[in-house]
């Protein structure tokens, strides 16, 4: 099966609360150590980049532009997010 390059790096994959819905769910699925969680979210998106044969630099982009979109006046996606990885993460390091 051919892989979609737009829907990987071109475009936001989903609506912003169904996406904060899959981010919460990786922070807390993978609760370890705080450096082993990290790494393992990390190596995690390496191994599927590395799969599909897409370049991480271009997903990472791609997320950095999205970031403005899904943090709007009616979405705070990452903000939401980076709260919950304080305290979930950064509170045990």
């Amino acid at each position: 099966m051919a892989i979609n390059r737009d829907r990987l790096i071109g475009m936001a994959a989903t609506h912003p609360d169904a996406m904060r819905q899959a981010m919460y769910a990786v922070i807390d699925k993978t609760q370890d150590k705080p450096e082993v969680q990290v790494q393992a979210i990390a190596m995690a998106l390496v191994a599927v980049c590395d799969s599909i044969d897409i370049d991480i630099k271009d997903i990472l982009n791609t997320v950095e532009q999205m970031r403005a979109d899904l943090d709007g006046p009616f979405a705070s996606t990452f903000r939401a997010l980076e709260a919950y990885a304080r305290g979930e993460i950064r509170s045990r390091l």
